[in-house]
């Protein structure tokens, strides 16, 4: 039986899109016959190792401090203890994720020490940013470092969208393709529930750079003329309790970190979902659950959201708060504009982004398809 490692920073129950991405592409990996061994940070001090979804978990453990943000690993006798373990595996392949996240550089360590072809996903299309100018400066050549320190013990860079790609040339980084982030069209949904009024609906990490706040204002304003519209806001992050604390009327519901078969209930009941991030995005995996629940769209265009967001199955708007906010009023008010983009958001994931047609591809990309 063939093998792949893959390393990143976060897992499940932690909620996020590159999370959601290596679960299902560890998943179709599963599918296939290989044995998946997955390398992540005990952020919420659970298990270390652990087996679920066919999956082989270790979690290694992190120092408190910007645990939720940044993990930065204990090099004590427990993280030597489950890195040795992996030599029990006779690894084929690993796969790391995004390039300034230490377990991208802890798997491309493993991986040069012991032979074993390294391939980097990464996830962003820009420096990602603290909102600071001074504390921006050290942090994208601190990126910088790290990047420049992969090069070498990595066999080939991919990116999640072409902006992801063209990201990795401004770092000079010469990408090797692109491994699109997709939807498992396959699978099962919950049918549209109907419903009386609008309801928006956002998912991801309850960050300011994630427009989590633009979208707040906004709804708070339409509420003024608006009494039949309703905003669910699912996830978590450091923004959360403020935000709650801020906005307490009965028509903004903030959900918390919720399972995804839970999430997907929500999208069931979804009108508008809305992503007007600010974020370096790769490719956010949540437009793409939207546009298969059959969602309208309001988006930025950010890295690769440029890739699936257009004139005919979304809105996309501008990064600042008047722009989102005239965005949901014609959502709102255009009905058949509303229902024509869901159907056009739809077609286009069905038709583009497929699991199954990516790990194929990844697996064959890597040279372990068929060995």
């Amino acid at each position: 039986m063939k093998t792949i490692a893959m390393f990143a920073a976060y897992y499940y129950p932690h909620l996020g899109g590159i999370e959601r991405y290596i679960h299902n592409l560890m998943g179709q990996f599963v599918k296939k016959g290989y044995r998946v061994i997955l390398v992540t940070s005990n952020y919420n001090d659970d298990l270390e190792y652990e087996e679920k979804d066919g999956l082989i978990i270790y979690r290694l453990p992190v120092f408190n401090m910007f645990k939720n943000r940044y993990p930065i690993f204990k090099y004590n006798k427990k993280y030597h203890k489950i890195m040795k373990k992996l030599d029990n595996y006779d690894i084929d392949r690993i796969i790391i994720n995004t390039r300034f996240h230490l377990t991208s550089h802890i798997g491309a360590r493993y991986g040069k020490k012991h032979n074993i072809p390294v391939y980097l996903i990464d996830h962003s299309s820009d420096y990602i940013s603290v909102n600071s100018k001074f504390w921006d400066f050290f942090a994208n050549r601190y990126e910088n470092f790290l990047t420049n320190r992969l090069k070498k013990n990595v066999t080939g860079f991919y990116g999640v969208s072409q902006a992801c790609c063209d990201w990795l040339k401004r770092l000079n980084v010469e990408p090797s393709g692109v491994w699109y982030n997709s939807i498992d069209s396959n699978k099962k949904m919950p049918k549209r529930v109907k419903h009386k009024g609008i309801n928006f609906l956002y998912a991801g990490r309850i960050l300011e750079e994630k427009g989590v706040g633009n979208i707040l204002i906004s709804f708070n304003n339409l509420l003024n003329k608006y009494d039949n519209i309703n905003l669910y806001i699912a996830g978590s992050g450091e923004k959360l309790e403020e935000y709650k604390n801020q906005y307490k009327h009965k028509n903004i519901n903030f959900l918390g970190q919720l399972d995804f078969e839970t999430l997907l209930k929500y999208y069931a009941k979804t009108d508008v979902f809305l992503y007007p991030s600010m974020y370096p995005e790769g490719l956010p995996t949540s437009i793409l659950e939207a546009g298969l629940m059959g969602c309208s769209v309001i988006g930025t265009l950010r890295g690769g959201s440029k890739e699936v967001l257009n004139s005919e199955n979304s809105i996309i708007v501008e990064e600042n708060q008047k722009s989102l906010e005239k965005a949901m009023k014609k959502m709102i008010d255009d009905e058949k504009f509303r229902v024509m983009s869901a159907k056009n958001m739809n077609e286009f994931v069905m038709n583009n982004f497929s699991w199954e047609v990516t790990a194929q591809k990844v697996l064959k990309d890597m040279g372990i398809e068929n060995e």
